[in-house]
């Protein structure tokens, strides 16, 4: 028996073991529980407007609305299963598992009103959707829908307009999943709302066949390495920490002093109009890069620029890796929608590198010069970037070895399940980049009645270090970045995220 497959454990009952990718954030999530927070929790955001015809009260509206969403979540449960699973930890197995529990009640029972009122949840805060995310909200045991009533909602009598906050522990879904779970999301609703109290709901009990598997079992990749695949890995090891043995390593500065983490913020810029997208990707192109290589190129410069100039010009080395979403990767149906609601993606395993050089702090270069000497150092970082994303990207091996990878960052679970004490801010933090793609290829923008608007996913930040977002809807791309307040402040980040996008137009001549 494969404990990785779903297996009947009881009446109603499902569980598996989990992977490496899943066991990671659960993990995290347990060595940071002391801070009463939970590392990289999901946070995906959405917002949507609904009109409201001239015969129609804003009232009766409203009802209809929040009536159509509820039940699509439903709906959306029999799809995804995994929304309702849960990660248990098994003191006498030592172990945790996956576990899902069907309504033994049937379909319109107490049971599925109870999940649903759990699960489902209206906020009247008077703030925003992202104010209230960046507020310390909860991080229930299961998935939950926040529906946020904007405070500005009242003055547009024309329509409703509400945003949709979903919060999620990491182990169950991952940020592209999240995506594809809100467009189907808004398919049921649509229908919901068409239909109204003809729509029928899914008759539950069979829902388990549709729970998402581990990534080994979706991508078929062996339980066992082979001792090629071993022996690379080992290799990949020594080389990342040999990496900081020949050069300094560049790092990004933070607040210190506070012994625990703060709230997660998340901060965000838009391309303004005089900066056309467009523009960006024909020149992204005319170069034989992505938008993706040339922020990331972008990225280390700018760390590069935080550090302290000394009397001589030296070397410094960024380190960071590039994440894959594997869902291409996986065989049918993982590879759909269908499996929105898994954690499948994977870290590159091997470090990107980038070497460069911190002038004297007596180095001057007129204006002219600067800029020239900045894109030629643009172009052969973007060229570096580039290089190292499609190694990995046609390495037939990195597939079979993602378990292998994750393993590397796994930290040790407590075998008596107790919470063990939060671990120390990270003296030496980078910053990394996840690449969410065209997003209005994954939801559409309209679906019946909803007029969908600025889609965005975010793992909470605990530590010292920034994680940065791109993505693009409707044309327009935006940079976002999630840190933690105890470490950094709001204005120091948005700068950085100003510094990087126009460290992108310079280097590409726009």
């Amino acid at each position: 028996m494969d404990p990785l497959a779903w297996q009947a454990a009881g009446p109603g009952r499902w569980e598996r073991d989990l992977d490496e990718a899943e066991q990671f954030y659960t993990s995290l999530a347990k060595a940071y529980e002391g801070c009463g927070r939970t590392f990289f929790a999901m946070t995906g955001f959405i917002s949507l407007a609904v009109a409201v015809p001239g015969d129609t009260s804003r009232q009766a509206m409203e009802h209809r609305v929040i009536d159509a969403l509820r039940r699509a979540w439903v709906a959306l449960r029999y799809d995804h299963p995994t929304i309702a699973a849960r990660v248990e930890y098994d003191k006498d197995r030592v172990k945790c598992t996956k576990v899902y529990e069907t309504f033994l009640d049937g379909s319109r029972g107490p049971q599925l009103q109870a999940w649903l009122d759990d699960t489902f949840r209206t906020v009247f805060s008077g703030q925003t959707g992202l104010e209230w995310c960046n507020s310390d909200p909860p991080v229930p045991r299961l998935p939950t829908l926040f529906l946020i009533t904007s405070p500005s909602s009242e003055d547009r009598g024309a329509e409703v307009r509400w945003d949709l906050v979903l919060r999620s522990h990491h182990d169950i879904l991952d940020g592209i999943g999240t995506l594809h779970l809100f467009n189907n999301l808004f398919s049921h609703a649509a229908r919901a709302y068409a239909q109204g109290p003809s729509y029928q709901l899914p008759t539950f009990g069979s829902e388990w066949k549709n729970l998402s598997p581990s990534l080994r079992e979706a991508a078929g990749i062996a339980r066992t390495p082979t001792p090629e695949q071993r022996a690379r890995f080992d290799g990949i090891v020594a080389h990342n920490a040999a990496l900081g043995n020949s050069a300094e390593l560049v790092s990004v500065p933070f607040k210190r002093g506070a012994a625990m983490p703060g709230r997660h913020q998340r901060v965000s810029r838009t391309l303004s109009a005089d900066r056309s997208s467009l523009r960006l990707l024909q020149a992204c192109r005319d170069l034989g890069v992505t938008v993706t290589h040339a922020y990331h190129a972008a990225i280390a410069m700018c760390v590069r620029d935080l550090q302290e100039r000394r009397e001589q010009e030296r070397s410094v080395r960024y380190i960071n890796y590039c994440l894959m979403n594997l869902r291409s990767h996986c065989k049918e149906p993982f590879n759909t929608p269908k499996h929105a609601a898994a954690v499948y993606h994977s870290t590159s395993g091997r470090s990107l590198v980038i070497d460069l050089a911190v002038p004297a702090a007596t180095e001057a270069h007129g204006a002219e010069e600067e800029a020239l000497r900045r894109k030629e150092e643009f172009r052969k970082t973007v060229s570096e970037v580039k290089d190292f994303y499609h190694a990995i990207r046609n390495d037939p091996e990195h597939i079979p070895m993602v378990p292998l990878y994750w393993t590397l960052a796994i930290p040790p679970y407590p075998e008596d399940g107790s919470t063990p004490p939060v671990p120390g801010p990270n003296p030496s933090p980078s910053v990394s980049i996840s690449s969410m793609g065209v997003i209005d290829s994954i939801i559409s923008p309209t679906n019946g009645p909803f007029e969908l608007a600025n889609p965005w996913v975010a793992g909470e930040e605990l530590g010292t270090g920034l994680g940065l977002f791109l993505g693009t809807w409707r044309g327009q791309l935006s940079l976002s970045a999630a840190y933690n307040d105890a470490y950094h402040d709001k204005a120091g980040v948005l700068k950085f995220l100003k510094d990087c996008e126009d460290e992108v137009f310079q280097g590409l001549g726009i």
